[in-house]
């Protein structure tokens, strides 16, 4: 499988994560997930994430989150690159479990 391309996976793992977020259980499944994997503070961010968008107005908030997630993951993974092909991985996982949920 060829590597994933860091950028396409931070801009994929910031739509997710928004999408996750509009669901709680979702959203702690990622941020238990991104936690284990990362360590602290991204599995609260996740929440704070969730918090944000509950409160928010719509794609404007949406909008704003992703752009904030596509440059949080996008430095955790320059930083951690080993942490590339699994963020991939569950960024398609979590995509198609949700889309055949809804």
């Amino acid at each position: 499988m060829p590597t994933p391309h860091l950028e396409r996976v931070a801009w994929d793992g910031a739509r997710t994560i928004v999408r996750a977020c509009a669901d709680r259980e979702w959203a702690t499944w990622f941020a238990n997930w991104i936690n284990a994997q990362a360590g602290p503070p991204f599995g609260q961010l996740v929440m704070e994430c969730r918090g944000r968008l509950v409160a928010g107005y719509g794609y404007e908030a949406a909008a704003l989150e992703a752009g904030r997630w596509r440059v949080q993951l996008g430095d955790l993974m320059r930083e951690r690159p080993d942490l590339v092909e699994p963020l991939a991985e569950v960024v398609r996982e979590a995509a198609d479990r949700m889309r055949s949920a809804a």
